[in-house]
């Protein structure tokens, strides 16, 4: 392994260039492929595999340039060599994250069901009603388990092994990726027993409590079963409109909309949420912050007028807030 603290010498910087020379017309053509999906005609249903298959390009083309400096940290914090195949796992694992989580952008409400840890009726539910453009309400309940399997899930479909669900206490369930044999990363998909920061490799829970994660075999809907055109679009179109958003920005619509739902967010964390409105209001936005802000303003808020400005001060308004206690 070479010695991450010397210094690069002439060879090594001019590598550097060319390959950012070479990075940038991939940068344009990834960015372009993310705009054109939207309006990709899509058939009235798919095979799992084929819609898994879709939204594996479809994280690759608009998560891939806002996640790479983020996928650069993970790898540097872990000790981690940090090749396009390890990039590539962690943007598609973190996007995943993102979107399934409590309050993420494919709409998941939390609340307890008492259900097996399988995102079976996640499907289902779906499948039976496929999501709103917009709509203000969640897109399905389901309880940590099950989030965690519908994780984990599409986690493995989209090629990315080593993650299955995890048990940090009797009661609760998160998801877990063992990305080599000596790191493993906690992925809390609900806010249960946790701050309101605590996210992605950021929790209080200890990763040694369960000794072997065995990876989730793909078990909630078989790779034939059908997924309907309307379902397909709602989650390609969420993935399009978020997946390049800065993690700051994912993070505080999470928290507005988790506590619209009244799910596993306290609502003492309405209340960062809001700083965090306020904070952004004084500074430029990427396009990408201003695309999610204005679709989360235009589909969920339903802001007359959305725009970025619109749906930052709805946010700092710190209403509604809901919540739980806690």
């Amino acid at each position: 392994m070479p010695n991450r603290r010397s210094l690069p010498g002439p060879h090594h910087l001019l590598a550097l260039a060319l390959a950012a020379a070479l990075t940038a017309p991939a940068a344009t053509a990834r960015a372009e492929t993310c705009a054109a999906t939207e309006s990709q005609a899509l058939p009235d249903a798919l095979p799992m595999r084929d819609f898994a298959a879709r939204l594996g390009e479809r994280i690759d083309a608009c998560a891939a340039d806002a996640r790479r400096p983020d996928a650069e940290r993970f790898c540097a914090e872990h000790g981690l060599e940090c090749g396009a195949g390890r990039v590539r796992d962690y943007v598609r694992v973190r996007t995943l994250f993102e979107m399934t989580r409590d309050g993420g952008p494919f709409r998941l409400r939390w609340s307890i069901t008492d259900r097996n840890p399988t995102a079976w009726h996640i499907w289902a539910a779906w499948r039976q009603s496929p999501p709103l453009a917009s709509s203000a309400g969640p897109s399905a309940t389901a309880e940590c388990d099950e989030l965690s399997a519908l994780f984990a899930g599409l986690a493995r479909r989209l090629d990315v092994r080593g993650v299955g669900l995890f048990w940090p206490t009797w009661n609760h369930t998160i998801a877990a990726w063992d990305v080599a044999p000596s790191v493993r990363v906690l992925v809390p998909t609900s806010q249960i027993f946790l701050s309101c920061d605590a996210t992605f490799d950021r929790t209080t829970f200890l990763p040694s409590k369960q000794r072997v994660v065995y990876e989730l075999r793909v078990t909630d809907a078989l790779d034939s079963v059908p997924v309907p055109r309307p379902l397909a679009a709602f989650l390609l179109d969420q993935v399009a409109h978020y997946a390049g958003a800065s993690l700051d920005v994912l993070a505080m619509i999470r928290t507005h909309r988790a506590l619209r739902y009244g799910s596993s967010v306290p609502a003492s964390c309405g209340e960062g949420a809001a700083a965090a409105a306020k904070a952004l209001r004084a500074r430029p936005l990427s396009p990408a912050d201003r695309r999610a802000l204005a679709r989360y303003g235009a589909t969920e808020l339903g802001l007359a007028a959305p725009s970025a400005e619109a749906t930052l001060a709805q946010i700092a308004a710190l209403s509604p807030r809901p919540g739980r206690d806690g």
